[in-house]
């Protein structure tokens, strides 16, 4: 099954750095120049990595994610809400659009049932002749291969891309152990890790020049090294161009049975057969033919 993705022209079958600094504990001295440097870089790199051994792996939780993104006069702001819980697991990823209310998806995928299921909103009505459609269940073989976790995939690979180039970040202790990591991912990063996946006619507004320019950026990650939050905000002016975003995940709770809706009867859910089906149904929701 396409992973749930979310573009300017509709919503789709749906991821240098600051001068080094950090904070030591007390009566521990931090080294000065080239060396604060490596201390930090070196704080930095095992919180990212203590981060992806745990990223997407988090259980019986709830996500949300509010995604706006403006480039010129087109825009698109959407929040996604996600909840995981039960071994086997049941999911379900909520993706509406702030702009047009009617526009929405909905993907669950209920434990030890072989298919799964997509609600759409009524701006999606030409997509299947049934609100709720059913398809195989997806093999998800990958912890981030979910959609209530791979935008957070997409902006630590963002975060990841930018420090691989010049090895610099900030971080900082926060109270309850927790850690925040700051970043400034250019904005060739945000686009090349997939944040957002903009189409190509808006892409090619966006020149070398802005690619370069910079999204501040702060991870937070929790004392057992599990994600809290994620937040990438930006405005940008270049070569005649606009562009505004704002990207913020946040892992918000534990998931309860609630979060999980009755299924309708099966009279009212078209059934998608097979990989072709199901191509052809989320085609029609990203506009196309």
């Amino acid at each position: 099954m396409k992973k749930q993705l979310r573009t300017l022209t509709a919503l789709g079958a749906v991821l240098a750095l600051c001068a080094a600094c950090g904070q030591a504990k007390a009566g521990r001295a931090l080294p000065d120049g080239d060396q604060a440097a490596t201390y930090v870089s070196a704080k930095f790199q095992s919180a990212m990595n203590a981060l992806d051994d745990t990223l997407g792996k988090q259980r019986d939780t709830t996500t949300t994610f509010d995604t706006y993104f403006r480039i010129d006069d087109k825009w698109a702001h959407n929040i996604v809400t996600a909840s995981r819980q039960g071994t086997p697991e049941s999911k379900i990823t909520r993706n509406k659009s702030v702009k047009k209310p009617d526009q929405y998806q909905n993907t669950y995928s209920p434990a030890k049932d072989p298919l799964d299921y997509v609600e759409i909103g009524p701006a999606f009505k030409d997509a299947a002749p049934t609100s709720w459609v059913s398809m195989p269940k997806a093999r998800v073989t990958v912890s981030c291969g979910w959609g209530g976790i791979i935008s957070a995939c997409h902006m630590t690979q963002a975060v990841a891309r930018a420090y691989n180039t010049n090895n610099k970040v900030v971080t900082k202790s926060l109270p309850g152990g927790k850690t925040e990591l700051s970043a400034d991912v250019t904005l060739a990063a945000f686009l090349d890790a997939k944040v957002e996946q903009l189409p190509s006619t808006l892409s090619s507004l966006i020149g070398d020049e802005m690619r370069k320019q910079i999204v501040p950026t702060k991870i937070v990650i929790n004392a057992d090294n599990t994600l809290d939050q994620i937040v990438m905000d930006a405005k940008i002016d270049n070569g005649g161009h606009h562009v505004e975003l704002h990207e913020e995940f946040h892992v918000t709770g534990a998931s309860s049975p609630n979060d999980f809706p009755a299924l309708p009867d099966p009279s009212q859910i078209t059934p998608l057969p097979d990989k072709a089906a199901v191509d052809a149904f989320y085609d029609k929701l990203s506009g196309g033919k």
